[in-house]
């Protein structure tokens, strides 16, 4: 019963608003499913890193005030990198990945998901409680969820059909998004630095 409850936590927290969501369903309403999945591949293989990382006891390491400031300007400008592509992209709907390097979604989305040091503590949080259990099962668990949770976005947005202009909108939108993403980040490393000077 509680690993389905951490499942489910896994779940929810997959589709809360995130870069990492926004992304996968940004790939299937443009570019349709073969996209939308290697994005969800990109970014479940990063949260195998992180899962790793806790599962061998690194998770207090994410809240090193040093590696919070350098992964925090690190991931705010890759975000903003992020933003001013999307922003700057003229939507033509090909349904296709034929037209795209499929590498470059699938290391765009791994490197969009390992630029957010808030997934390491938020696995670090969640799997804490079940330390004293079976660890491997509740890493488990936890994926379970989060994967489920990916390809139903990446399914379901691929199924849409959305007009050029309406998808042109919705990447001044993501673009947005991303930039407050982004500054998140640039505000996490601004208090790490603080931490460091106190």
């Amino acid at each position: 019963m509680e690993y389905l409850i951490l499942a489910n936590m896994g779940f929810f927290a997959a589709l809360t608003p995130g870069p990492d969501i926004f992304y996968v369903i940004r790939q299937g309403l443009c570019k349709g499913r073969v996209c939308a999945f290697l994005a969800v591949a990109g970014i479940l293989t990063g949260n195998i890193v992180y899962l790793s990382l806790v599962g061998i006891g690194l998770g207090s390491f994410g809240h090193n005030p040093f590696f919070q400031m350098i992964v925090g300007v690190v991931g705010g400008i890759y975000l903003l990198r992020i933003a001013k592509a999307v922003y700057n992209e003229k939507v033509h709907i090909e349904k296709s990945c034929d037209n795209y390097k499929k590498f470059d979604i699938y290391k765009e989305a791994l490197l969009l998901n390992l630029s957010n040091p808030k997934a390491m503590i938020f696995f670090a949080v969640v799997i804490t409680p079940f330390m004293s259990k079976n660890i491997m099962l509740s890493l488990v668990s936890l994926y379970a969820g989060i994967s489920t949770a990916f390809v139903t976005a990446a399914y379901f947005s691929s199924k849409l059909d959305i007009e050029e202009r309406i998808m042109n909108i919705v990447n001044k939108i993501s673009s947005g998004l991303f930039l407050f993403f982004a500054l998140s980040l640039f505000y996490t490393a601004y208090k790490a630095l603080l931490v460091l000077w106190s």
